[in-house]
């Protein structure tokens, strides 16, 4: 009988330390935010991605905004919508998805409302592929492509060199 209790101790204590890691139940997807400070000469210098781990069987692009509207969880960046902003409508097909934003939203300036917007087209583009992205709030509205966004500001740097 000790024997027995000392070789599954043994077990116990063998298999205690060993961890099973899956990932095949989860997935990265890159949800797009603002950041904090800007900064001057980078392709992410006004928009960064945050990469995060979601369980792999809630790909529903309604389950993901809810996740991206909880904010980002780097300090440097910072979520483009007003807190308490919902998501009250989402239509989707193969080419595009159409958000309709609570009244919260409403609040932001037409170039808040823009930057908010393109932080939702990347970050559906990226979750599910479309080609465009319709962003509406009351007055506002916006659709994006990815090939509508300038994410590198390159007529400064051509404004630059041609006065030097």
């Amino acid at each position: 009988m000790k024997r027995h209790l000392c070789l599954i101790l043994s077990l116990c204590l063998l298999l205690g330390g060993c961890g099973y890691s899956d990932t095949r139940f989860t997935e990265t997807v890159t949800f797009y935010y603002l950041r904090n400070t800007y900064q001057s000469g980078a392709s992410d210098g006004v928009i960064a991605g945050e990469d995060r781990q979601v369980p792999a069987d809630r790909d529903s692009l309604s389950y993901l905004l809810s996740l991206y509207l909880m904010g980002p969880a780097e300090d440097d960046l910072r979520l483009p919508l007003p807190q308490g902003t919902r998501i009250l409508a989402i239509e989707q097909n193969e080419q595009s998805v159409h958000l309709t934003l609570s009244e919260d939203a409403g609040s932001l300036a037409d170039v808040e409302f823009s930057l908010a917007a393109a932080c939702l087209t990347m970050t559906c583009i990226g979750l599910t592929g479309v080609q465009t992205v319709t962003v509406a709030c009351g007055e506002h509205s916006v659709t994006m492509g990815a090939d509508s966004l300038t994410l590198f500001d390159t007529i400064t740097e051509e404004t630059t060199e041609e006065t030097q």
